[in-house]
């Protein structure tokens, strides 16, 4: 057996010990004129540790699969041993096709909003804590490996008593590239057609587009370049 025909008969059962568990996610989180579509495809890899939340779709058209939750991997990732885990007690939104890798571990907590872009693609292993928002506009992608928090999870008071360091939302905007590795802190924002490299640590609010950003903290190394694949 060659190894295209190989890959092909895996999806195939993968996609199929998927169904139970898809149908099962579409009917209890969309409402039915939706869910018959089936347009989200979860992984039976997939742990649902809070469906406490709601998943909103406003796409042109839906179809079957046109959101897929815990499949795709990476020569660093193994479907069989990670398991995406998600726990949705606010509100996820999608805008069309978005792809979530094998192993991811997503947390939206009451009145927080994930916002995913048309095309947009979360890597495998990836965390997100979103405790008050975080965008990936259209195209907005990242690789395997990042880290995406709007928060600290705890509290700094002052001397009088204030809380010092509130959550801060994180936008992506259109066809932004995260790298592996990298961490993306509250209150980032990021022009459309930034790229950012490997194991970067990434702070405040960017303004220049068409640039890549490398370091901790991340800073311009290069002015004008766009990765090839987001070239029309």
């Amino acid at each position: 057996m060659n190894e295209r025909h190989r890959q092909k008969r895996q999806t195939f059962f993968r996609y199929t010990l998927a169904l139970l568990h898809s149908i099962y996610f579409n009917f209890r989180m969309l409402p039915f004129r939706q869910a018959i579509h089936l347009p989200i495809l979860v992984s039976h890899r997939t742990r649902l540790e809070n469906l406490g939340g709601s998943i909103k779709i406003d796409a042109p058209s839906l179809r079957m699969g046109l959101i897929k939750i815990g499949f795709s991997t990476y020569q660093q990732t193994n479907f069989h041993t990670d398991r995406t885990r998600l726990n949705l007690r606010g509100t996820i939104t999608f805008s069309g096709e978005s792809d979530w890798g094998a192993g991811c571990a997503i947390e939206v907590t009451e009145d927080a909003t994930l916002r995913l872009g048309d095309h947009s693609h979360i890597g495998p292993k990836t965390l997100i804590i979103c405790h008050k928002g975080i965008t990936f506009g259209d195209y907005a992608r990242c690789s395997w490996c990042c880290t995406f928090m709007d928060t600290d999870q705890h509290r700094l008071i002052d001397a009088d008593g204030r809380w010092c360091n509130e959550d801060r939302e994180i936008v992506l905007h259109d066809h932004v590239w995260i790298g592996c590795h990298v961490v993306v802190a509250k209150g980032t924002q990021l022009p459309p057609f930034t790229t950012v490299g490997t194991g970067s640590i990434v702070f405040g609010k960017h303004q220049e587009e068409r640039t890549v950003l490398a370091g901790n903290p991340a800073v311009v190394i290069k002015h004008g370049l766009v990765r090839e694949d987001y070239i029309n």
